[in-house]
This record gives C-alpha cells, sequence and structure tokens, in this order.
C-alpha cells in the first residue's frame, strides 16, 4: 500500500559497511596519529566507523563478492595494513634514528612513557616522534590516506583477494628504507660525537691529567644537540619518500 513505512533492516548494505570497516580500521588504527593510544577507544572506533559510512555510500555494492566473508574480511585487512605501511616505515625509521641519536648523546638510559604506544622509549624518541606527526600533518599526510583508501577500491575493489607476489617483494625492499631513515637522521650526531672523541682522546694522551669524563660528557651533549638542531632542516627530506611510499601493487 502506498503511504507505507518500509521498517526493514537493509542487512546486505550492513555487511557492506562492515566489510569496508575492516579495510579502513586496519588502515587507520594501525597507523600513526589515527591508531594513538592517547585517543579515547571510543572516539576512534567513532571515527572508523564514519569514515567507512562515507566511503561504503560511494564504494559499489558486490553482493556475489561477500558470498564467502571468511575469506573476504581477511584480504580486506591485509590491503588497509599494507595501504598505512609507509607511514609506519618512516617512523620505524624514525625510531630507529632516535635511539642511535640517544646513545652518542649519552641519552639512552634517560627513559619515559611514550603515549603514543604506552611503552618505555628515550627522551629523543618521544621528540622525534613529535616531530613526526607535526610533518604528517604539514605534509598533508593525512588527507593522503583518506584518499588513498577511497582511490583503492577502484584498483583493489571489495572482495579482491590479493596475491603475495603483489606485496611481498616491495615490502621487504622498503623494509630496508627503516636502516636508510635511521642513518639519516643519526649521522650528522655520529660523525660529530665521532670527531669530538678522537679530539679528547689525543688530547689525554697528551695531558694525562685531565679528566676526560668531566670534559667528554657535556661537551658531547653540547655539540650534538647543536648539530641535531642544524640538520632538523633536512629531517623533511629524510623521511618524506618514505611517507609517500606504496607497499601493494595492482
Amino acid at each position: 500500500m502506498d503511504g507505507i513505512i518500509s521498517l526493514s533492516i537493509p542487512y546486505f548494505y550492513l555487511i557492506h559497511v562492515l566489510v569496508v570497516t575492516v579495510r579502513v580500521g586496519a588502515a587507520l588504527l594501525l597507523a600513526p596519529i589515527w591508531g594513538s593510544t592517547a585517543l579515547p577507544q571510543y572516539l576512534r572506533i567513532i571515527l572508523i566507523f564514519s569514515i567507512a559510512a562515507v566511503i561504503a555510500s560511494v564504494v559499489p555494492f558486490n553482493e556475489q563478492a561477500y558470498s564467502n566473508p571468511g575469506l573476504i574480511l581477511p584480504a580486506e585487512f591485509l590491503i588497509g595494513l599494507l595501504l598505512s605501511m609507509g607511514i609506519r616505515i618512516a617512523f620505524a625509521g624514525l625510531q630507529l634514528g632516535a635511539q642511535m641519536v640517544s646513545h652518542h648523546l649519552g641519552f639512552s638510559m634517560v627513559q619515559t612513557i611514550d603515549p603514543t604506544t604506552a611503552n618505555r622509549s628515550t627522551l629523543m624518541s618521544s621528540y622525534l616522534s613529535m616531530l613526526g606527526y607535526v610533518l604528517i600533518l604539514a605534509a598533508d599526510q593525512h588527507h593522503t590516506i583518506l584518499r588513498s583508501l577511497a582511490a583503492s577500491y577502484t584498483a583493489f575493489p571489495a572482495g579482491t583477494i590479493v596475491q603475495s607476489g603483489q606485496w611481498f617483494d616491495t615490502l621487504m625492499q622498503a623494509a630496508g628504507q627503516i636502516f636508510i631513515i635511521g642513518w639519516k637522521i643519526a649521522l650528522p650526531v655520529f660523525v660529530t660525537t665521532l670527531l669530538l672523541e678522537m679530539t679528547v682522546a689525543f688530547v689525554a694522551r697528551m695531558h694525562p691529567q685531565i679528566s676526560i669524563m668531566v670534559v667528554t660528557a657535556p661537551l658531547k651533549l653540547y655539540l650534538g644537540m647543536l648539530v641535531l638542531g642544524a640538520s632538523l632542516a633536512f629531517f623533511p627530506r629524510a623521511i618524506g619518500d618514505a611517507f609517500n611510499l606504496m607497499v601493494l601493487r595492482k
């Protein structure tokens, strides 16, 4: 009859939103900023479902693709995980570089609680992590990953089963960027402290009465922080390429 409002539940649409949520959640909850434990859990859940509902409204629904959810959901989780792998690799290299900087400056014993991971980390790790978050926002990467999520349904429609050849080799090559990024960040401080220790060693041979420990520690800290501050101008270039790294290939 005309005028009767249908109260039927759109089960297929809900399944469609659920499948999209798996990919969106894997991409955002395991990435920096969006997956930070500093954000309340309910806020992260609302964010994920809101973004998934918007993307699901523009992604075409394929009923046949959802005939086997036990196979589709792990594939969607893998695709979402690989989409944000570039940012995760950049931050892994950043953490490695921060650990090396802390070691050479004498900060390796100074540890704090990282609010983003709820784990212990060095002072430099926390500082460079915050700087990395600023670079993500300044470089508009938080919008880029959302655009990548929406565009991923063109290259990999819902229900696509990705093969290991589409991402495994690229992931292994990209993992090497962790060490490259780490050394790019730590190299100026490493070279400075190495030259300083060699100079102090020669001075100690000529003047044994000088207390090396008293002189070296503050001098290493002062010069290291000075060089680190000067090298921060090249910091975006060191990790910028990793932000745009795409592990998953069509």
